[in-house]
């Protein structure tokens, strides 16, 4: 009885793991033109750096008002850029689904799979 218990603990444990490597997962994306990395999501945040144009990030969230995403450049920190310098990195659709982030965009909204 201990050890069944036990086991089911363990998986339980072990799903949460997974769930948690899932979101933390970011999605690709193209910058558009060099704009200003920021601390924060919004023109009031300080700069922090730059990401150049034809640059590509990982996406790992966006603000509730779609309009500034945090990304993941190559090269140097992280921080916030306005969604509509991003892209997809490769053309067609996606659509929303479970994980995906989404925002609005340099061709209006979009939805980037994880």
């Amino acid at each position: 009885m201990f050890l069944k218990r036990l086991l089911s603990i363990a998986v339980v444990f072990c799903a949460m793991a997974l769930a948690g490597v899932a979101e933390a997962q970011a999605a690709s994306a193209i910058v558009t033109n060099t704009v200003q990395l920021r601390s924060g999501p919004g023109t009031n945040y300080r700069v922090i750096g730059r990401v150049h144009a034809r640059e590509r990030v990982r996406v790992t969230r966006c603000a509730r008002s779609l309009r500034w995403c945090h990304v993941e450049p190559r090269r140097g920190r992280s921080g916030w850029i306005s969604s509509r310098f991003l892209d997809r990195v490769s053309g067609g659709h996606h659509r929303p689904g479970r994980g995906s982030i989404c925002f609005h965009g340099a061709h209006g909204h979009m939805c980037l799979g994880r």
